[in-house]
């Protein structure tokens, strides 16, 4: 979360001291700080954006569609947790998996990736791959010294981990049978951002992970405001924007919103599959 910070300009005043911190952060945890940045960016420009979004765009496919009705199923659900929680962040990452249709197969590791980057950020690109091959001699210096058994308990499998939290709450940010897509003709900046949907892992979660959960809406319209900013925010934000805001954070399971966040995740794994046009021209889960 401070690396997601730092990309956003909003871990300190100094954009240096930013990607300074944000490249050490970004490069332990195996992922490339300015590419990331560059597309992230392109996620709050064009958030739900069915043509231009960066992150987990529906697919239009039919719903009568085979692979689609399997998806649906509870063993086509797990099938699909578990490619998320085991893959999901580096597909994305090297083939922009879950991306908008045009722009899969571009990768966050090829400065010639045209559709991701721009001409002037080609050499930032390159600088974070960089930072991704010292990481990995860092790691490589490491099974040296203590074994790989050591670095797999104690670096892979809690890198695992932390790869699929940000997958999920990415695709549960933004994911909700009443939240709609939209194409180009549709969409605007604010109806993006305000398809966002604020949740709750329970408090003590919420806090630990900087409140990226619980103040998601004001983080999309305020991107560059540091966490603690946004949540002191979200309230005020909330009240005005009414029945503009999506909230889904009161969500329990047997007196645990941490339960109900993973029960909800399933469920809108299960349901929130593939969009189609509704009368109002946007573009629905169905």
């Amino acid at each position: 979360m401070i690396a997601h910070e730092c990309g956003h300009g909003g871990f300190t005043d100094s954009r240096f001291v930013n990607d300074c911190v944000g490249m050490v952060l970004h490069s332990g945890l195996l992922t490339p700080y300015f590419s990331w940045a560059f597309t992230h960016a392109k996620h709050h420009h064009y958030t739900n954006h069915m043509d231009e979004g960066e992150t987990w765009v529906p697919s239009t496919a039919s719903p009568d569609k085979a692979s689609v009705k399997f998806a649906k199923t509870p063993l086509g659900t797990i099938r699909r947790i578990v490619v998320v929680a085991l893959i999901g962040w580096y597909t994305y990452l090297i083939s922009n998996e879950t991306g908008a249709r045009q722009n899969r197969g571009q990768s966050h590791f090829s400065p010639k990736s045209k559709a991701l980057f721009k001409p002037k950020e080609q050499a930032y690109v390159m600088y974070s791959n960089y930072g991704m091959v010292a990481a990995l001699a860092v790691i490589g210096a490491c099974v040296q010294k203590w074994g790989f058994a050591a670095i797999f308990f104690n670096y892979l499998v809690p890198q695992t981990i932390a790869n699929f939290y940000l997958c999920a709450i990415t695709f549960m940010q933004h994911t909700h049978t009443d939240v709609p897509h939209f194409n180009g003709g549709e969409w605007t900046w604010l109806r993006g951002a305000l398809s966002t949907i604020d949740r709750s892992m329970g408090w003590f979660v919420d806090m630990k992970l900087h409140h990226i959960t619980d103040s998601h809406v004001v983080h999309h319209v305020f991107s560059d405001m540091p966490f603690y900013g946004a949540k002191a925010a979200t309230p005020y934000v909330k009240k005005h924007l009414g029945i503009y805001y999506k909230d889904c954070t009161n969500s329990k399971l047997a007196g645990s919103s941490y339960l109900g966040y993973w029960r909800d995740f399933y469920q809108n794994m299960r349901t929130s599959v593939v969009v189609g046009q509704g009368e109002d021209g946007f573009m629905w889960f169905h």
